[in-house]
């Protein structure tokens, strides 16, 4: 016998989303000061390591929705399955990019993601709220989201056991994917304007978040096929 996870609270009326991020140009303003080991000695290796470790700080901004801007947001159409990418390399293009997401996700019963819980609604808000864009009440606590539908925390039984990445379930549930590419690499591909790439990225995440939750029964009306 198989397992899925359907419901009845699950609706045909969904968003798959995901979103790409990088940090705000300002982020550096906002970082705790960095310092190096007590047993550095030599002023040219303390440059140095303090310089690495700011860098590595800074590579994590895209994690922080505090010091994150959202620069790509992919959107399954429910009906067709088609992912719309939307961009944005200016705060003007985000204001737009957002209000467009918000549009989207309203009236929705489900907004579907992976991890979206953990990051991608929490930096949505956050930079709405940064930003002055309008944003619907949505829940994001961990045991209550009535309108959200989170694939990592369903498969890990709401964290009772390890958490794994999108692509190890695309690879374990057997649903192509074609993407040598992470989220850890965007702001690299941002910063040498290879929007095409990120555009690439984020359309293959959310293609495979929707077969994802087709597979896991979530999309009610969807048959779960097994994989051994």
């Amino acid at each position: 016998m198989s397992q899925n996870y359907a419901s009845e609270q699950y609706d045909p009326r969904y968003r798959v989303l995901d979103i790409e991020a990088t940090g705000i140009d300002s982020a550096a303003e906002f970082m705790e000061p960095i310092e190096a080991p007590s047993n550095y000695k030599d002023p040219a290796k303390i440059a140095a390591y303090i310089a690495e470790a700011q860098q590595a700080a800074l590579g994590k901004c895209a994690l922080d929705p505090d010091l994150a801007r959202v620069v790509a947001v992919g959107i399954a159409d429910p009906e067709t399955g088609k992912v719309g990418v939307i961009t944005a390399d200016s705060e003007a293009q985000e204001r737009t990019m957002l209000a467009e997401v918000w549009r989207q996700v309203q009236g929705q019963t489900s907004i579907v993601g992976y991890n979206i819980l953990g990051y991608d609604l929490p930096v949505l808000l956050r930079r709405s709220l940064y930003l002055g864009v309008p944003a619907p009440a949505i829940q994001i606590d961990k045991y209550r989201h009535p309108s959200v539908i989170d694939l990592m925390q369903l498969l890990s039984f709401n964290g009772a056991i390890k958490f794994r990445g999108l692509k190890f379930y695309a690879k374990r549930f057997g649903i192509p994917l074609d993407d040598a590419i992470s989220g850890a690499d965007v702001p690299a591909l941002i910063a040498a304007g290879k929007w095409a790439e990120v555009c690439a990225h984020v359309r293959s995440d959310v293609e495979v978040t929707l077969a994802l939750a087709r597979r896991m029964g979530v999309l009610r009306g969807v048959a779960a096929e097994q994989v051994a």
